[in-house]
């Protein structure tokens, strides 16, 4: 199965913009309309339409350094219920502003998310479609994952940023 995730500009160049304004880590959330549809030779995909970006601001980390940040747990909590009342999918996005090179998530990133993407498709109903997915930024790129089935993770097939003409987002890759 595939999965795509759109951007429209107005809503990710703003979220960009704060997330890489710090030399610490930061977090933001997109919250996302999902659907699901086949191509005409059969393929899955998943297509992640962001519909807001929800900056997280530094007082609501517990832990902000350049290697690590943690949210605020109520802070979550009431993002989760968001999703959960009105369908959306979840896609956390942290920085990782050390280095210049291509990004990719970390080995407790990836756990991280077996462990959070999981606990969010328990929790959400089956309808509408609610995924989770996680993006990774940094001044070397951007990366993206999500999970199709749970607690095992694939890498974002495309990004595509929307605005005056479609154009995709180059994503690293491990």
């Amino acid at each position: 199965m595939r999965c795509v995730l759109r951007l429209p500009a107005r809503v990710w160049r703003p979220a960009e913009e704060h997330l890489l304004a710090s030399p610490s880590e930061r977090m933001a959330y997109l919250l996302a309309r999902a659907s699901r549809w086949s191509d005409p030779w059969g393929r899955r995909t998943t297509d992640l339409l962001v519909r807001q970006a929800l900056l997280i601001p530094d007082a609501a980390l517990d832990v902000q350094s350049p290697v690590r940040v943690e949210v605020d747990p109520d802070f979550t909590r009431q993002i989760l219920r968001a999703c959960y009342e009105t369908g959306m999918s979840l896609v956390d996005v942290h920085t990782h502003p050390f280095g210049g090179g291509p990004v990719w998530f970390s080995g407790h990133d990836e756990h991280n998310m077996r462990l959070t993407h999981a606990e969010f498709a328990e929790t959400m109903p089956d309808r509408p479609p609610a995924v989770a997915a996680s993006l990774v930024l940094g001044p070397g790129g951007l990366a993206g994952a999500w999970s199709p089935q749970p607690r095992r993770l694939a890498p974002l097939d495309a990004c595509v940023l929307l605005d005056d003409t479609l154009s995709e987002v180059p994503l690293c890759t491990p």
